[in-house]
């Protein structure tokens, strides 16, 4: 039987003693290598956060919610349609109320179903009618919009990173601004895509060891780019995911990359 990606991944069971200055270091080589690029060093490299799976609101998310409050950081909570209530958002949004301007809601896919017949999990593929989808997308726009009003912004975070250009043409129809995925997804000109490069909580790596090298190397790509993208889940968190995630946001505080709301690439 093949090897299974634990829930929660290897690196969070084992964290380097050293993890502050390995973080530093990181960063360091990410804004050098952004030089070497050519980009002058008045340019700051920019980042930004995006949670998935936002509608239940578990210990885990407030925790989260919590962490990016305290350090003033902006988060993007991509939210599931189906799985959220007026009184699930008014929970999360009573976790810091003084700091409702950080949180860019909008929206992951419609019930996180996946409905791919073989192949890679895909909520929104080419597995399904054009009528079934657009539905599906429709009613999600308009649940989350209903709920949030202003605060809901017009992106599109497609569950597990996937969704086919078919219905991408669809989110562009349905009013969506913007897609954010994965930085590896196939290339298209429909939707501005706002892609993330660093993946937190749902890595592959089945030892701790190489769970920090893949991590590490991704941050320093991101941030080397000009434009780092980080995916959390919350609840594959675990208090040691927790705890490094509240120093890496107070670290960056000391070096000049931006953080930012996943909408400033909207503007």
């Amino acid at each position: 039987m093949a090897d299974q990606r634990p829930y929660i991944s290897a690196l969070w069971h084992a964290v380097p003693s050293d993890i502050k200055t390995q973080l530093a270091q990181t960063i360091l080589a990410g804004l050098e290598e952004h030089r070497a690029n050519g980009c002058p060093v008045s340019a700051s490299p920019t980042i930004f956060f995006r949670a998935d799976d936002i509608a239940i609101p578990s210990d885990r998310c407030k925790t989260m919610l919590q962490i990016f409050a305290q350090t003033d950081t902006p988060l993007g909570l991509a939210a599931v349609p189906a799985w959220s209530t007026a009184e699930h958002i008014e929970t999360l949004l009573s976790v810091a109320p003084e700091k409702k301007a950080l949180w860019c809601w909008h929206q992951h896919g419609w019930a996180h179903e996946n409905n791919a017949k073989q192949g890679r999990k895909c909520e929104f593929g080419d597995d399904r009618s054009t009528p079934q989808c657009a539905k599906d997308l429709q009613q999600g726009y308009d649940t989350l919009q209903s709920m949030l009003g202003n605060s809901f912004c017009p992106i599109f975070t497609p569950p597990w990173n996937r969704i086919s250009n078919a219905n991408i043409q669809l989110l562009k129809d349905t009013g969506f601004k913007a897609i954010s995925r994965a930085a590896s997804a196939p290339h298209q000109n429909i939707l501005p895509d706002i892609p993330i490069n660093v993946d937190l909580h749902t890595r592959s790596e089945l030892t701790a060891a190489k769970g920090w090298s893949g991590l590490l190397a991704e941050l320093r790509a991101g941030i080397a780019s000009g434009r780092c993208g980080i995916m959390l889940h919350h609840d594959r968190m675990n208090k040691a995911a927790e705890d490094f995630l509240q120093q890496l946001l107070i670290i960056l505080q000391s070096y000049p990359v931006q953080p930012v709301p996943i909408n400033y690439y909207m503007l």
